[in-house]
């Protein structure tokens, strides 16, 4: 079976970090600058020395210079959490490329992010898996990609927005969302509230397929809902699967749109595209990657 990532796409995550604009600050030390001083080694201004300031932070050769104290100050470097949430029913994995792709993608945000010095979560949702819980540290991003590899999705009917309320880490700075959001509307504005409920910043990247996008199929069929299990007699006529089209596209439409109004990120992906594309072009002009 083909790898989740190729060694050469490892190599480029790598050089990225996913982006932040609000940083809600982890309790630890990370490898991010922060608006904030502290401790790190990176130099950040001056500021006049204040009873109880620590002395040895005074610049002394500026003291020679200015007969005045100055205390150096320094950017205190931070890391991000990020939590990667990916919808694992069975619509998800009826389809192996489908499947395949969405998984890769949660490998590779969360492998780019691991070696950014941030502390990464995977949480399957629905999946009777166990999470990943929170890591930190390029040490543990061949551990991630095999953990991804490993994920099996849920025969078992669910729903996103009840599934996923259990799961939710309020720590989180970066929350990302990977499902395909065939559910209804009411259910998908539902899960979005509850992941942005602790003000985490909130990025969804929905997974279709060609397939499901731009059906193939011709004349007399009988449908399975991969959700229900419910069967569906049809004549895929053309004007059936514009019908279909049309219901897709205002769905994601109004997904979209949804996603503005609260300033949540969102972005549509084909699985048929490579990793590569979604990431250094897609996600990167979206402004979620540097």
């Amino acid at each position: 079976m083909k790898e989740l990532l190729t060694s050469t796409l490892m190599y480029r995550l790598s050089k990225h970090q996913l982006q932040s604009g609000k940083m809600k600050r982890g309790h630890h030390k990370g490898g991010r600058r922060s608006t904030r001083t502290g401790t790190s080694l990176e130099f950040s201004d001056y500021r006049n020395y204040q009873p109880g300031d620590d002395l040895r932070l005074i610049d002394w050769n500026v003291f020679a210079r200015t007969n005045k104290h100055y205390i150096k100050r320094f950017l205190d470097e931070q890391e991000l959490v990020v939590s990667i949430y990916v919808d694992c029913s069975k619509s998800m994995a009826v389809i192996p490329e489908k499947w395949k792709f969405a998984k890769g993608l949660a490998a590779a945000l969360g492998y780019l992010s691991l070696s950014s010095d941030d502390r990464v979560g995977v949480f399957p949702i629905g999946s009777e898996t166990h999470p990943f819980m929170y890591k930190k540290g390029r040490a543990f991003s061949n551990r991630l990609v095999h953990y991804m590899d490993e994920l099996k999705s849920n025969e078992d009917l669910f729903t996103l927005s009840n599934t996923v309320s259990k799961l939710i880490q309020p720590r989180s700075s970066v929350t990302i969302l990977i499902s395909d959001l065939l559910e209804p509307i009411e259910e998908i504005e539902a899960s979005l509230k509850k992941l942005q409920a602790y003000k985490q910043e909130l990025f969804v990247i929905q997974v279709l397929t060609e397939e499901e996008m731009n059906p193939a199929y011709q004349g007399d069929l009988e449908l399975i809902d991969s959700e229900t299990s419910e069967y569906l007699n049809v004549t895929m006529s053309g004007p059936v699967k514009r019908q279909y089209q049309n219901r897709l596209k205002d769905q994601t439409d109004h997904i979209q749109k949804f996603c503005h109004m609260r300033g949540i990120g969102f972005v549509q992906c084909q699985s048929n595209y490579s990793l590569e594309e979604i990431i250094f072009k897609k996600l990167t002009a979206k402004g979620w990657i540097k």
